[in-house]
């Protein structure tokens, strides 16, 4: 991290402020599905301590899809070979993210690099992308934040509702739909946008 000293400290400081503005509405999806998460591993997961279980997860794999359909295979009893699949068809979409960061993440040192790859997500990938930096050491810095950020979200969430679940013994009837529900929103969002586009170059036309 010693080569990020050229860069002035007050900048350092704009970039970290940028990157933590920015993640805020990750903050508000990754908190509250996390936490869905969390409670479904701690009430249907058939697991001791479910709260190390979900922290172990949630820092393993920062995936939504995986954490929700993990919580069937804890409760059978999966195999380690089982479970490893799973994991890579859920999460095989992300290694086409890994590569179309490859040019923009050239270079970059193998630690650095690890975490910004083993972080790397659906939202995490939109931000990354959104953040326009020339200047390839700034924009690093930013990606990093970024991803650490998210990270301490996704985990926070996850970890808080295994506690809470284990704790209080919340119902978790529906509580499954809360990443379609997310999707949902998302698609909705983004039709709706698409729609004002459209209008507005009707108009313009």
């Amino acid at each position: 991290m010693r080569e990020f000293a050229v860069i002035k400290l007050e900048e350092r400081r704009k970039i970290i402020r940028s990157a933590f503005v920015a993640s805020l509405p990750v903050l508000a999806g990754y908190s509250t599905m996390g936490f869905a998460a969390g409670v479904l591993m701690a009430v249907k997961g058939s697991v001791a301590y479910p709260p190390l279980w979900a922290a172990l997860i949630a820092l393993s794999s920062v995936s939504g899809t995986l954490s929700f359909a993990m919580v069937p295979l804890m409760a059978s009893g999966a195999s380690a070979l089982s479970t490893a699949l799973l994991t890579l068809c859920v999460n095989f979409r992300y290694v086409f993210y890994g590569f179309s960061m490859r040019e923009r993440w050239r270079g970059v040192p193998f630690f650095q690099k690890w975490f910004l790859i083993h972080s790397l997500a659906d939202e995490i990938f939109a931000l990354d992308l959104a953040h326009r930096e020339e200047d390839p050491l700034k924009n690093r810095y930013y990606c990093l934040w970024n991803h650490f950020f998210n990270v301490v979200y996704w985990v926070f969430g996850t970890t808080t509702g295994a506690v809470v679940g284990a704790a209080f013994e919340l119902p978790s009837k529906g509580i499954e739909f809360a990443m379609p529900a997310l999707f949902l929103v998302i698609l909705t969002d983004q039709v709706r946008d698409l729609l004002v586009r459209y209008r507005k170059g009707d108009k313009n036309g």
